[in-house]
């Protein structure tokens, strides 16, 4: 039985999730197929990793799509280039052998060099041995990175990043990736803002070549009332659908974490928390509305990095605490509410 989901990648076979074929197609359609290369940036849990798992699924007919993610590499990959070249190299293997897309073994034997410890590669040999195999490849190649936050403190990635973008800008002559999409919290056009002396940084940034990424990731009322009908066709709790979905939205704004982390508290917690067990009565504003207080008193991931970023800003942290003050839950201040 499908259920709703808050810790990881939502797989359509396993949750309740909301369906975003419309995402996809605007993705294919307006970035990957004109061969941008852009950034997939987005809150924590805004579902940018389910999306890019989506994506890699619809573009596999047409696309060879290498799907890396940096939060697998450890601090000791980044220490220089010869660390960095090794460990990419190897994911870059581990992606082809995940797409099927080298049968005959030619795309590997461009790489697999690179992969020895004694091998010492730099970063120029890498997108040389890379530029051959997008040369060489049968289908165009995606490059696809998640967690790219993981690397932002190393220089070598800002050189990673400066060879991407040189290639980018010489594709027309050299091959180079079809498009390259990069998913994570921060805008990494700021990454230089780290690492270089103040003086240096608005010059240089290795990636002026995005293309702005204008895909609306939240969920609307329409597409959470889409997610409600697939969990009616399994419980048939008679709820009102489009109030529910509408009231699910009021709360959320739509952030995908929050939509089913409602959606979970109303399915798993308050049945218990109401001692009954009619389901169908536990799916209605009045339910929206519990769920709600009980997850925030709850010490939610999400809650847990934004309140770390209240301290950080202070006058942040003056704001939303005037904001939280004044408002309402059922003719409470949220404040009251959960006390």
């Amino acid at each position: 039985m499908r259920h709703f989901n808050t810790e990881g990648v939502c797989r359509p076979e396993e949750h309740y999730m909301v369906r975003f074929d419309d995402r996809l197609t605007q993705i294919k359609t307006d970035l990957v197929d004109k061969r941008k290369y852009f950034v997939v940036n987005r809150g924590r849990q805004y579902g940018k990793t389910t999306t890019l798992n989506a994506l890699e699924r619809y573009l596999k007919e047409e696309y060879i799509v290498l799907a890396l993610d940096f939060q697998l590499m450890g601090t000791e990959n980044f220490v220089d280039e010869a660390a960095f070249v090794r460990v990419f190299a190897g994911a870059v293997l581990e992606g082809l052998a995940l797409a099927g897309a080298d049968s005959r073994g030619d795309l590997r034997k461009t790489l697999e060099e690179l992969t020895d410890k004694a091998a010492g590669s730099s970063l120029n040999e890498l997108f040389v041995r890379l530029s051959v195999m997008c040369r060489i490849a049968p289908k165009p190649m995606v490059l696809m990175i998640d967690e790219i936050d993981s690397a932002s403190n190393h220089q070598v990635f800002l050189d990673f990043l400066a060879q991407i973008r040189g290639y980018y800008l010489k594709r027309d002559k050299v091959p180079a990736f079809h498009s390259v999409i990069l998913a994570g919290v921060y805008d990494i056009k700021n990454l230089k803002l780290k690492l270089r002396p103040e003086k240096e940084h608005q010059y240089n940034s290795p990636w002026n070549i995005a293309a702005k990424f204008k895909v609306d990731m939240s969920f609307s009322a329409a597409q959470i009332a889409d997610m409600l009908r697939e969990y009616e066709v399994d419980h048939h709790t008679g709820m009102d659908i489009g109030a529910v979905a509408e009231e699910i939205y009021a709360y959320t704004s739509g952030y995908p974490v929050l939509v089913s982390a409602v959606c979970k508290c109303i399915s798993e917690e308050l049945p218990w928390e109401e001692g009954q067990k009619d389901v169908a009565a536990l799916w209605s504003k009045r339910s929206v509305e519990q769920a709600v207080v009980i997850l925030l008193k709850e010490n939610m991931p999400l809650f847990e990095s934004m309140a770390k970023q209240l301290d950080f800003y202070p006058e942040l942290h003056s704001m939303i605490e005037d904001i939280v003050k004044e408002f309402v839950i059922g003719g409470k201040t949220i404040v009251e509410a959960v006390v």
